[in-house]
């Protein structure tokens, strides 16, 4: 007996994993989203909507944190300049390495409304920033045993869950002038020789895909930005550059993130 029910069945679930990292070398990171949408697809089959529910806020927890990892990577200073002021959860002050986050899940060491504060770096508006804390707001007052439960129905979870990707939609709006700088400097790196032991492809499974933590959307902010600035400003690039353009949009038809 099967135990789960089909993505596009659970609202909003592949919506969100769109926004997830799609294949992280770290193992830890792509296990956990693995077990997550296991816990939600088997709750909402046997409509326990609240349980999903918390499994579907792991899930925009993880994009926070991604986010996070990659606002640090792109905008150092800036990271810098926000993070020195983060507050870690008392007791663990000696755990916190923020400034060099290893990996995503470091930043579950910060109180969730301490991670928002970063996405003024992305002239996040102060209002969703705040949503941002709403969000946890309510999640931790569903999680008190106060004897009921407030998400029983298909609807209600699905109002839930619609709040948590407007959120993310939000952000990700946002996200795209960093990850645009991100995909130039990348491509100049490219151009410049830098990745010599990498093909094209190469590049983009192993350095943006896997190593960079890339969502679907993200990658889909790349392949849409125009490379015609840069090749106006590295004129010895032209073919270069091209050519990675036309292996990324190859590679985004053969995964299916582009429908032709």
């Amino acid at each position: 007996m099967d135990n789960f029910v089909e993505y596009a069945e659970v609202p909003y679930l592949q919506d969100m994993l769109n926004y997830l990292p799609i294949s992280p070398e770290d193992e830890e990171v792509s296990s956990y989203i693995q077990n997550i949408i296991s816990l939600i697809r088997i709750n909402y089959k046997y409509e326990q909507y609240q349980f999903a529910y918390f499994g579907l806020h792991l899930l925009y927890m993880t994009y926070i944190y991604s986010t996070a990892w990659k606002i640090s990577q792109i905008s150092p200073e800036r990271y810098s300049d926000v993070i020195t002021f983060a507050k870690s959860y008392s007791g663990r002050e000696k755990d916190l390495k923020i400034e060099e986050a290893g990996s995503i899940f470091a930043y579950s060491l910060l109180p969730e409304k301490e991670i928002s504060k970063l996405f003024r770096i992305i002239d996040l508006d102060k209002s969703q920033i705040s949503y941002v804390s709403d969000l946890v707001d309510a999640r931790n007052e569903m999680a008190h045993a106060s004897g009921k439960f407030d998400i029983l129905t298909e609807q209600s979870y699905d109002t839930k869950a619609h709040s948590v990707m407007s959120s993310i939609e939000n952000i990700h709006v946002c996200m795209k002038t960093l990850i645009r700088k991100w995909f130039s400097e990348t491509l100049i790196s490219f151009c410049n020789g830098e990745f010599n032991d990498y093909n094209e492809r190469d590049v983009i499974e192993e350095r943006m895909v896997q190593r960079f933590y890339l969502s679907v959307k993200e990658l889909l902010i790349c392949n849409e930005m125009s490379v015609s600035p840069l090749i106006s400003a590295h004129r010895g690039f032209d073919k270069k550059l091209k050519s990675f353009k036309k292996t990324l949009l190859d590679y985004c038809k053969d995964a299916g993130y582009i429908q032709e």
